[in-house]
């Protein structure tokens, strides 16, 4: 499989806005209640909303109603590219299909631009049973915030196994969701943040809110999941005025704390802006580009750029691989997100909410696997004793600090709030208990998005499934798996039904403050494997013991070339 390919499972399994704009929508609380709340949930395919009549399907033996590709806002396109999420105007009586999955936001894919940036859609899914007033999970996809999408998340079989309400969504990505640059700001505080991805995903919530009722879910009882680089988004979610009262709780999966100033999101869009426009034929040198951004006239210069060809501003991004320095993004501006960042949470001015913390015992190897360093050893399977020593070194160091900053790390610094509501965290280590996973699956066992197959029950169709067929998921770790999912699930359950991860038939799982303890979620090929341990959130403490173990040699491949720069070091680099 390709290098972008892999790249993509991995990561996917690796406001004063304008008056006509989403400022009341990002501000308003659960408590006003959904202005849809006069639609009421039938058991049918075919449910009401603002926006008119939506035509679902059946599926999964008629067990599951699905809604695909339910627009959320207008398209942001022409003038509304780099503008705050338009809300959809009311139309209670159109009928709409909602049978298929919308296009993909803008992004590369196996090294081609594919996708829309007509993209902002959500998908729904449900039990096929009379009840309402569900539990609602709404997840945010990972991907670096430069690939990915909401069918990313395989939901069915998760929303009748949890008896909830799914809802899965795209968001902008790459340049068109995140760029900081005077040359695009309208005077609009939030809209001038860069943070259009996070806009989009408040918009997204604030839909849940008014619509949610009619499709069997309760605004009331929403909880904002994510993986990977959708986890970093709920968490700075948390910490957003604007995202006060969307949510109910929070469920992010291997994803830490991470912001961008203002300034290096300018820096860096600079740079990339003055590249689109010598390959747009605009100018002829990078050097005349950025004079060009600077002296322009701004409504010229909006003019160009909101008609540059999207597929260039994707192509100057690129791959990121997990370092902030490549693509930086979540700008701590001062009003979609505080100019303090995350430090807010220790003076309690933050969205305070249950949180339920996963993160994997090998967070670091998919990406090692990939890094320049060991690519071509992984690939064809083709290891030389120092080179895999070294390669065992990387993941052993870069999981420890990884797992740690995607959840230890999280989980104490939200702890640091003294009225913190129930914080509880996990680590997820299948494949590393199973027999006779074989090279080159074992280099990856319990790596970056493992859990999310888990979750969602969805082996045969999995990243990892495809990447190692017959070598991931076998016959001979069929039961101890499959045990471990239903497991896993009846925790996830718990927590989206009243915000604990505790009943009766269950190992007790207490939280962060009662504890410093993680659950931990593990399977022999036979039996699921449930137990507690200690957390290590002190990432000084890890670096000090992890650099004094290197010879100088290691040091300057594992930590100087495989881990430097990567933002579970270097989150705000």
């Amino acid at each position: 499989m390709k290098k972008s390919s892999w790249f993509t499972g991995i990561v996917v399994l690796i406001l004063l806005f304008s008056m006509t704009g989403t400022a009341g929508a990002a501000t308003s609380s659960r408590s006003t209640g959904g202005d849809s709340d006069m639609y009421s949930y039938s058991s049918s395919t075919k449910q009401h909303t603002l926006q008119g009549w939506y035509n679902g399907i059946q599926s999964g033996n008629g067990n599951v109603l699905s809604w695909l590709g339910i627009p959320y806002a207008q398209a942001p396109v022409d003038e509304l590219r780099w503008r705050a999420p338009q809300p959809l105007a009311a139309s209670p009586e159109q009928s709409h299909d909602a049978n298929r999955l919308p296009p993909v936001c803008l992004q590369l894919a196996n090294g081609q631009v594919t996708g829309s940036e007509d993209c902002l859609y959500l998908n729904i899914y449900r039990p096929h049973q009379q009840t309402d007033n569900l539990p609602v999970l709404v997840f945010l996809h990972g991907g670096g915030n430069v690939t990915g999408s909401g069918a990313s998340l395989e939901a069915k079989s998760l929303a009748t196994s949890t008896n909830s309400v799914v809802v899965t969504v795209n968001y902008r990505l790459g340049l068109l969701g995140w760029m900081n640059n005077p040359a695009i700001h309208t005077g609009r505080a939030a809209e001038d943040s860069g943070n259009f991805a996070l806009l989009d995903q408040i918009q997204a919530l604030q839909w849940v809110q008014q619509n949610i009722h009619s499709f069997g879910g309760d605004a009331d009882n929403v909880t904002l999941a994510g993986q990977s680089a959708g986890a970093r988004d709920v968490l700075v979610l948390t910490i957003s005025p604007l995202a006060k009262g969307l949510f109910a709780k929070v469920m992010p999966l291997s994803g830490g704390m991470t912001t961008s100033t203002p300034a290096q999101g300018q820096a860096y869009s600079n740079r990339k802006l003055a590249a689109v426009l010598v390959s747009a034929g605009k100018v002829s040198t990078e050097k005349e580009g950025l004079q060009y951004l600077q002296q322009t006239d701004s409504r010229e210069l909006q003019q160009t750029l909101r008609a540059l060809d999207g597929k260039l501003l994707v192509q100057a991004v690129g791959s990121v691989m997990i370092r902030m320095s490549e693509f930086p993004h979540l700008f701590a501006d001062g009003k979609v997100l505080p100019a303090e960042g995350f430090d807010v949470i220790g003076k309690g001015s933050y969205n305070r909410v249950p949180m339920l913390i996963g993160s994997m015992e090998n967070e670091f190897n998919g990406f090692a696997a990939y890094d320049p360093v060991f690519m071509n050893s992984f690939t064809k399977n083709t290891w030389d004793k120092a080179t895999e020593k070294q390669f065992w070194q990387a993941t052993a160091y870069g999981s420890r600090l990884y797992s740690s900053f995607n959840a230890d790390q999280v989980a104490d610094k939200y702890s640091q709030d003294k009225s913190a509501r129930p914080i509880y965290a996990y680590r997820f280590a299948w494949g590393n208990s199973v027999n006779d996973l074989k090279a080159p699956a074992k280099y990856v066992a319990a790596t970056h998005g493992v859990d999310l197959d888990f979750l969602s029950g969805n082996f045969a169709g999995s990243s990892f499934a495809a990447m190692f067929p017959n070598q991931f998921y076998k016959s001979d770790n069929e039961a101890g798996r499959i045990q471990l999912m239903h497991q896993y699930r009846a925790y996830i359950k718990s927590f989206l039904h009243n915000g604990t991860t505790n009943s009766r038939e269950q190992m007790k799982w207490p939280t962060w403050q009662q504890s410093g303890q993680l659950f931990w979620f593990d399977a022999s090929n036979t039996k699921a494997q449930l137990r507690l341990i200690k957390g290590t959130p002190d990432y000084n403490v890890l670096q000090k013991q992890i650099r004094s173990s290197l010879t100088a040699e290691a040091s300057a491949t594992v930590w100087d070339k495989v881990l430097k720069g990567r933002f579970f070091i270097q989150p705000q680099y």
